[in-house]
């Protein structure tokens, strides 16, 4: 008699613990994700299917209608959301504590129009274009980045450049009419946008600056400033494809200053200086040629004229 009262004791302490279980659970233990607009309305819609009573609570913490919250049987209605209220939303009976849906709210924008800039800073090697949104969206958001070259088919950008916002075309067609086409798409769950912009190579060469700028004074030349540099580390091929320059200079205390430029070479004397006067000087570089566009400026650097 013993046994099996200790038998049947087991087997309903089994049941109940079955019958806990599946209660505190949502259906399948699934989490729904769904995504809103900051500063919109979102509607989140509960599954009860029994017809019960229904109460919301977000993060634990019970929802009452207010004058931007709306319930009803089925439904939470959130007008002009916030931040604050991004988060887990269960609806359930209150007299069973019976889950009946679970959903994880985020909250976001869609993305902003793609600003994307193509530059050929390793010219004749390579074409690279960055870009940025216009908006920080605070969601998940994916960007695909293709090009082609006129009609040819398009290539899509490598997956590890794309993570980076970067595509590096390699490659390309020199001195050629024909234009390159690239599009940049960004999507995430509450909207896409596209850019998509056109170039021919040589209209995009940008090199960067000149390196090891050094501006020293000359003995015995009291108007005379000697100014050294070397080519941007990064353009391939100086002696082939070659640099032209363009200097600025103006000495301290002057709002105003000149500017010169001279082709192929990589020191120059300053001549006509002011006695005694320290003068500021950068560069920048452009291909020999005048196509595409300056560099950025060098770091400036500066020198005191000979004194005896």
């Amino acid at each position: 008699m013993y046994l099996k009262l200790t038998i049947i004791l087991c087997a309903v302490i089994v049941l109940l613990h079955i019958i806990d279980t599946t209660v505190g659970q949502a259906i399948g233990d699934d989490v729904a994700k769904q995504y809103g607009q900051i500063g919109a309305s979102v509607t989140l819609t509960c599954d009860n299917t029994d017809n019960g009573a229904v109460e919301w609570k977000l993060n634990d913490s019970k929802i009452i209608q207010t004058r931007n919250v709306e319930l009803t049987r089925t439904k939470l209605i959130l007008f002009n959301i916030n931040v604050s209220q991004e988060g887990q939303y269960r609806c359930h009976n209150p007299e069973s504590g019976k889950i009946y849906r679970t959903i994880s709210l985020m909250l976001g924008y869609p993305p902003g129009k793609p600003q994307v800039t193509c530059q050929s800073v390793r010219y004749p090697l390579n074409v690279v274009c960055l870009w940025k949104l216009e908006n920080q969206t605070y969601l998940p958001t994916w960007i695909n980045a293709s090009y082609r070259y006129g009609v040819e088919d398009v290539k899509q950008c490598s997956t590890a450049e794309e993570l980076q916002g970067i595509c590096t075309i390699e490659g390309i067609q020199l001195f050629s009419k024909i234009p390159y086409t690239m599009k940049v798409t960004a999507t995430n769950p509450l909207g896409s946008r596209s850019t998509i912009t056109q170039f021919i190579v040589e209209k995009i060469i940008k090199p960067d600056p000149p390196t090891e700028v050094n501006i020293s004074p000359i003995p015995n030349q009291p108007k005379k400033l000697l100014l050294q540099w070397k080519p941007p580390v990064t353009w391939p091929d100086p002696n082939l494809f070659l640099l032209k320059y363009r200097i600025m200079y103006w000495p301290k205390g002057s709002t105003r200053y000149q500017m010169i430029e001279i082709n192929d070479q990589t020191s120059y004397i300053l001549s006509g200086l002011r006695s005694r006067a320290v003068y500021f000087v950068k560069i920048a570089a452009k291909d020999f040629v005048d196509n595409g566009m300056f560099s950025d400026w060098s770091p400036t650097v500066s020198a005191r004229l000979w004194s005896n």
